[in-house]
C-alpha cells in the first residue's frame, strides 16, 4: 500500500514518515507541489541565518557523487534558476540519491545559512560561530523526497565565465589542462602527511586564466597523478569567499587525453 503524505497544511513535514512511490507518475501526483525555485529559496537569506518557517517546497535534481569520496555528508541539487548545498548528515547519500535523481526538498524548519562564500541548507546549529548545521541522518528522507529521474548536464563555461551567480553549479570547463609546475603531483595526500587534508591544485586554460581545483586527501582518486593532457573538467563548482573552486566527483569526470597546448 502507498504512503500519502497526508494534510501538509497542519503538520511540519519532519513529522510525516516518507512516502514510497512504484512510479514517476504516481510521486508527481502526491507529492507536494513545489513553491519555490532554488534562486527564490537563497532570497530569503538574511545575515545570520534564516529558519525556514513556511512549507517551502523545491523541485530539483541531485548533482553530486559521493561516491569516490571527494564529498562527504553533504550533496548538491540543481534546477533551472541555479544550484545550492544541502548540508545533510547521511553517509554515502549516493546511494540512496543517485547522481540524476530527481527530489522535491521541504525547506520548512531547516536553516539558509551562509558559509565560505555560498548560501547552503542546513539545520540550526549548536556552535554559533556557524549559520549552519548538518540536518540529522535519519530525518534527511523525511526532507528529501524521491521523484523520480531527472537530467544532469553540465554548464559548459570558459574559466572567464565563472562568477559567484553560479555556485553551486555543475558545470564542464573545456580547454584546460593542469599547471606545467604541478605536473607529477598527485590530486591529493592520501597519506595525510600535509596538515590540510584538502589540496589545491590549478587549471589553466589557452588564456592564462586559472581556477582551483580543491581534492580531499580521503578521496579515492586522491593518490592518482594528475593527468598530463589537455581537454575538459566536469566538477562542482563552489566558493571560499571570492575564490572559485572545483570539486571533482570522480576522476573519470577529468577528461585531459588531449596534447598539452
Amino acid at each position: 500500500m502507498l504512503l500519502g503524505l497526508g494534510a501538509t497544511s497542519c503538520e511540519k513535514y519532519n513529522e510525516v514518515a516518507p512516502p514510497r512511490f512504484d512510479t514517476q507518475a504516481e510521486a508527481q501526483e502526491k507529492l507536494p507541489l513545489p513553491t519555490h525555485t532554488i534562486s527564490q529559496l537563497k532570497e530569503l537569506y538574511k545575515p545570520g541565518g534564516v529558519v525556514i518557517s513556511k512549507p517551502i517546497v523545491i523541485s530539483a535534481v541531485i548533482i553530486s557523487d559521493d561516491s569516490e569520496g571527494n564529498l562527504y555528508k553533504t550533496c548538491y541539487i540543481q534546477d533551472e534558476t541555479g544550484g545550492m548545498e544541502l548540508k545533510f548528515a547521511l553517509g554515502n547519500l549516493s546511494s540512496l540519491y543517485p547522481q540524476g535523481t530527481r527530489v522535491r526538498l521541504l525547506c520548512q524548519d531547516l536553516k539558509l545559512g551562509r558559509y565560505g562564500g555560498q548560501i547552503n541548507l542546513g539545520y540550526p546549529p549548536k556552535d554559533d560561530k556557524y549559520e549552519t548545521g548538518f540536518y540529522p541522518e535519519l530525518l534527511v528522507p523525511r526532507s528529501l523526497l524521491k521523484e523520480g529521474r531527472g537530467e544532469v548536464t553540465p554548464l559548459p563555461l570558459l574559466v572567464s565565465g565563472i562568477s559567484k551567480q553560479l555556485a553551486g553549479r555543475l558545470i564542464r570547463l573545456d580547454g584546460v589542462q593542469f599547471l606545467a609546475s604541478e605536473l607529477g603531483q598527485t590530486y591529493a595526500d592520501p597519506q595525510g602527511k600535509e596538515k590540510n587534508r584538502n589540496v589545491n591544485r590549478t587549471l589553466v586554460d589557452r588564456q592564462g586564466s586559472k581556477v582551483i581545483v580543491r581534492t580531499s586527501s580521503y578521496a579515492k582518486f586522491a593518490g592518482r597523478t594528475l593527468p598530463q593532457g589537455s581537454g575538459s573538467v566536469t566538477a562542482l563548482l563552489t566558493y571560499f569567499g571570492e575564490t572559485p573552486q572545483l570539486l571533482i566527483l570522480r576522476e573519470s569526470d577529468v577528461q585531459l587525453t588531449e596534447p598539452r597546448f
